[in-house]
Formats: C-alpha cells, sequence, structure tokens
C-alpha cells in the first residue's frame, strides 16, 4: 500500500504530538512499564483490521522474522530504561538525554544501511538538539547522584534508535502495519508474563484505560505506522528530524486544552526547533517551489 508522503509526514507527527498527553496522565496513576503494556494491547486492537489486509505483504524468513522480534524486544528493552532512568532523575533531564537517539540513529544508519547524512543534515541536527535542551532548560537539573539515571537514559535512545534500524532494514519484507502488529503481540505477551502489571491492569478504572486508548491511538497506531511508512520513502535522519516538531505540538496542544502558559524558553526552544528543520529541508523546499 503507497500513501503519499505529503499525509504520512503530518500524521505522525500529530501521532507524536498528540500522545503525550493522554499518556502522561496515565503515568500519574500507574506504573511506567503497566502503562506501557496497556497502550500496547490497545495499539495491537487498533492495528489488527490494517494488518489483515496487508497480511500477504510480508516476506517469511529468517531476516524478516529476527527483525519483528528485535523491534519488539528493543521496545521493551527502551521502555524498561525508561523508566529506570525517571526513578532518580528529572523528567526534562530525560527527555533531552533521550533526543539524542537522533544522533545514534543517524551514525548507526550511516554504518550499517549507507544512509548518506549531508553537512546541512548534521547542522539542522544541531540546532534543533539545543532547541530541545533550551525548551527543557527551566526544569533541567542534573543530581549529585546522576551517573545511573544518565546510563539509563542514553540506554533507552540508544534501543530507540536501533528499533528505526531494524525497522529500515525490514520495511521491504514485512508492511508496517503487519511489523506494528507483531511486534506489539510479542511485546504484550511478554509483559503480560509479569504478575504485577497483570494485577495493575486488572484495576485500573474506565478513565485510566480510555487515557491508554488515546495514547495508543495516536502513539503506536498512528503515529509509529505513519512513521515506519514514511522510512520507505525517506532517509531514517530526516524521519526523526522531522518527528522533532511533535513536542512543539504538544506544548502547543497543552496551552489551548488546559490554559498552560508556554515559558519564554518553550517558545524559543521551539522556534530553534522549527528552524532547524527548515534549515535541513531547504534545497528540498526551493526545488519543489520552483
Amino acid at each position: 500500500m503507497r500513501i503519499p508522503l505529503y499525509l504520512l509526514i503530518p500524521l505522525f507527527i500529530i501521532g507524536g504530538g498528540l500522545y503525550a498527553i493522554p499518556y502522561q496522565i496515565s503515568l500519574s496513576s500507574m506504573n511506567l512499564m503497566s502503562a506501557v503494556c496497556g497502550v500496547f494491547l490497545f495499539a495491537m486492537v487498533f492495528s489488527l483490521p490494517g494488518a489483515w489486509i496487508q497480511r500477504g505483504h510480508f516476506i517469511p524468513g529468517r531476516k524478516s522474522i529476527a527483525g519483528v522480534v528485535a523491534v519488539a524486544l528493543f521496545g521493551i528493552a527502551a521502555n524498561y530504561a525508561l523508566s529506570r532512568s525517571l526513578e532518580t532523575s528529572s523528567a526534562s533531564l530525560f527527555i533531552v538525554i533521550a533526543r539524542t537517539e537522533i544522533v545514534m540513529a543517524m551514525i548507526l544508519g550511516w554504518l550499517f544501511l549507507k544512509e548518506k547524512v549531508t553537512v546541512r543534515l548534521w547542522i539542522g541536527v544541531v540546532v534543533v538538539m539545543i532547541g530541545v535542551i533550551l525548551m527543557k532548560s527551566e526544569g533541567l537539573s542534573i543530581p549529585l547522584d546522576a551517573l545511573i539515571p544518565v546510563v539509563w537514559a542514553f540506554a533507552c535512545a540508544f534501543f530507540f534508535a536501533l528499533i528505526q534500524i531494524v525497522s529500515k532494514a525490514v520495511i521491504h519484507l514485512i508492511d508496517p502495519q503487519v511489523l506494528n502488529v507483531s511486534r506489539l503481540v510479542i511485546a504484550s505477551t511478554l509483559l503480560l508474563g509479569s504478575e504485577e502489571i497483570r494485577n495493575e491492569l486488572s484495576g485500573l478504572s474506565y478513565s485510566q484505560w480510555s487515557m491508554l486508548a488515546l495514547a495508543a491511538f495516536f502513539g503506536p497506531f498512528l503515529g509509529r505506522v505513519t512513521y515506519t511508512y514514511s522510512l520507505k520513502y525517506m532517509t531514517i535522519s530526516k524521519a526523526m528530524l522531522l518527528g522533532m516538531l511533535s513536542p512543539v505540538l504538544t506544548i502547543v496542544v497543552e496551552y489551548y486544552l488546559y490554559g498552560t502558559l508556554i515559558s519564554p524558553s518553550e517558545m524559543g526552544g521551539s522556534l530553534l526547533i522549527i528552524l532547524g528543520i527548515v534549515w535541513s529541508f531547504l534545497p528540498t523546499l526551493l526545488n519543489k517551489s520552483s
């Protein structure tokens, strides 16, 4: 199935931006890994119809099956590292470090997939990372015992970067919707092996399940599937760079939903992120306009 890139890009940006709001609400009342499992279960249900339709677009083999398993395991590992990092560090510190995922993915894509990364793109990434740091500067704190949580945060970024590499490597063998359902089935089954997670999920209220369902729809379903489709037509570095618009969208939506004031640092950081992305894609935009 071919979906135009001009539709995929806004969809995965919107998915990533809106996913954060119900997910943050969920994390305020439950364990992170339980929330991850609940989100995965809903996303699996949402993805089933599309995966069934595209079931013929799967070439069985060691590479494709290994890719599915790897994506599932790396997803669990990344979320576990995230939970360990947040135990003893500020969320702002984690977010800043976790965004190094884009740098890791660019390097890994160049090493293993031979994806070309231009100087212009590197400059754009540096500007975007400065924007992320500025956006989170007000809540940014580095505790004296920060080494362990920092290592966990970098591990989280690394595992998420590996997901991008593996997904790109097998995308010609398996449809993104089939890949999404397959990795969610494996990940959910493994997570449900934990009695603690099962007990917490069984005690959730209707409102808690509703927030998990919303997070699942926008994140692992809409955002992830459209993002993976976009990897068919563009490099990992470009797709991830465009995805950096998601936190900017989150800030804007929170402002309209809750009346949350946008601080000067958030505004300045958002402008830098947009500037870095525009700089990176300026030649493409100019070529299309001419």
